[in-house]
């Protein structure tokens, strides 16, 4: 009888790991489809190669801005829908209908051409702050509705969405959408276009309507002064607690090696095809084509990696909520299933690491990936770097995720009168105990949901939206430092060199700046290591 409730407890939240998660998938399609296809559409379009770079600062200029803001705005949301779901389907409307005005632009403007190119950058600057507001706002509700014991499995579920949004997006890329998909549109773009808008609004539906939310209802002391919380976001940093400061710190070095990794793999696979390639006696557009193909097929494999990595390298890590797993001594089973699962059983346990180890071991794969590039010179070799990171960017999409996240939900699981000594004044990693903390309990459908309005906690006034604004500003401050970092290194070897075309020579300017972002990504790992000695 107690198996069979512990069966229906289980897959009870596993549906609501798959509800609350999905729509991450929906949302990394459509972004896929904005990093995959954007550029060549805007050249399409006949926008100046020049001018393109400027159309991609929509990214981390919205970061900078919309998550922080929505998460301080969704934070003091007093809405009977609850606080995040308001903003999940307004960016996710604006989202769908960026997404039809970039794939029939043409048809909106009646072919003229510098019409249809400004039309089409407006909507790519709309679609991203609009998916930096959905993003934000998912990555919050996963914090708001799951206990503090349970954080680290939710996140790992939305990097395994995410894993599966990438793969479905790089594979449209290989297919003939318009020859299967006739009636979804006349050109590629329209059809992705169709499919993202599709997929976002079915995933987000989906995940609106099986996860409840805590309506907020602010006590009549407390005034909803909107200047005041915008004052609270450049304050806020002295008073987080010092686990989440030092999480802050690591991925400001993570990501600087993770943004050249993100804006120059696949064009880096492409420019050594070409150098191997260049005598074969076809076109040079033909050669870039193929180059461009074996660069998205090596993203593709990544992709691949990564979401393998995400289903199981969770099972392999413990998080601080929950501790270590003691393996419980039983009876030998005359069972050949049953005593193998025991063996394999008692190996995982042998093996499991915590959280941040797990997050410094992927650092230092990742690190000596892209140094490894500067003595590459093979389409296989680069293609196999690729893949390998997939394990490392499956855990970026995690493990940051889940500390903060359980260190959020351990804080706000305390008695008021407790959060005020919540950050230990070491900075340690802290040991959350499920007898200091009085977690949520999961209710007879494992959902762990009160509809019941509840008054929200003086002492909690900066909740996970504001606390995921904060630290999306450290993950797109160093998207500026690479591009700026970057672009001087290009700019001295077009003055050495001269601009040049596509081949070797590029290649070892991009595995050059690859190879910075990985001793960057070192510091990242040294960090985490640290923070694991810390626990």
């Amino acid at each position: 009888m107690r198996g069979d409730a512990t069966q229906s407890t289980r897959a009870a939240e596993l549906a609501q790991y798959v509800s609350l998660t999905i729509a991450i998938a929906g949302l990394q399609f459509g972004w896929s489809v904005e990093t995959g296809f954007g550029t060549p559409y805007l050249l399409s379009l006949g926008l100046r190669k020049s001018l393109v770079s400027l159309v991609w600062l929509a990214g981390p200029l919205s970061g900078l801005i919309m998550q922080p803001l929505v998460g301080i705005l969704s934070d003091k949301s007093t809405s009977r829908f609850g606080r995040r779901r308001p903003f999940i389907v307004g960016s996710t409307v604006c989202t769908v209908l960026c997404l039809c005005v970039i794939g029939w632009t043409r048809q909106i403007t009646g072919g003229h051409e510098t019409l249809t190119i400004w039309l089409a950058v407006v909507a790519f600057y709309f679609m991203d702050f609009a998916i930096n507001c959905l993003q934000a706002s998912l990555r919050a509700i996963i914090v708001d509705v799951l206990p503090a014991s349970r954080q680290d499995a939710g996140t790992a579920w939305a990097s395994r969405m995410i894993g599966v949004g990438n793969v479905t997006g790089y594979l449209m890329g290989f297919l003939d959408l318009v020859h299967l998909l006739p009636f979804l549109g006349s050109t590629h773009m329209q059809v992705l276009t169709t499919i993202a808008s599709t997929v976002l609004g079915v995933t987000v539906a989906i995940t609106c309507y099986f996860t409840p939310e805590k309506p907020l209802v602010r006590p009549p002391t407390e005034a909803n002064d909107s200047l005041e919380a915008f004052r609270a976001l450049f304050t806020s940093l002295r008073s987080l607690p010092l686990v989440i400061k030092r999480t802050f710190r690591i991925q400001l070095f993570a990501w600087i090696g993770w943004f050249p990794f993100l804006f120059y793999g696949t064009t880096y696979v492409a420019d050594l095809y070409v150098a191997a390639h260049s005598t074969d006696g076809g076109s040079e557009a033909e050669t870039m084509e193929r180059g461009t193909r074996a660069g998205s097929l090596a993203m593709f494999v990544h992709a691949l990696a990564s979401l393998a990595s995400s289903l199981i390298l969770p099972m392999f890590t413990y998080s601080a909520a929950v501790g270590l797993p003691q393996q419980q001594p039983g009876p030998r089973s005359l069972s050949v299933l049953s005593n193998i699962k025991r063996v394999l059983d008692g190996i995982r346990a042998r093996l499991m690491v915590s959280l941040p180890t797990m997050w410094a071991m992927s650092l230092v794969i990742f690190s000596l990936a892209m140094l490894l590039t500067l003595v590459t010179s093979t389409v296989f070799v680069a293609s196999m770097i690729l893949a390998i990171c997939g394990i490392s960017w499956a855990v970026a999409m995690w493990v940051p995720f889940s500390i903060i996240g359980e260190t959020i939900r351990g804080v706000a699981s305390l008695p008021y009168e407790s959060q005020m000594h919540a950050a230990p004044a070491s900075g340690d990693y802290v040991q959350l105990s499920n007898n200091d903390i009085p977690m949520e309990v999961i209710d007879d459908h494992g959902l762990g949901q009160d509809a019941d309005p509840q008054p929200v906690p003086p002492s909690t006034e900066m909740s996970a939206g504001t606390i995921l604004g904060i630290h999306n500003v450290f993950i797109v401050i160093p998207q500026f430092i690479t591009a700026f970092a970057s672009s001087l290194i290009f700019a001295m070897f077009e003055h050495i060199q001269g601009s040049g075309k596509a081949g070797g020579q590029h290649a070892q300017q991009i595995a050059l700046v690859m190879s910075l972002g990985g001793l960057s990504a070192a510091v990242a790992a040294y960090l985490s290591w640290k923070l694991r000695s810390q626990s």
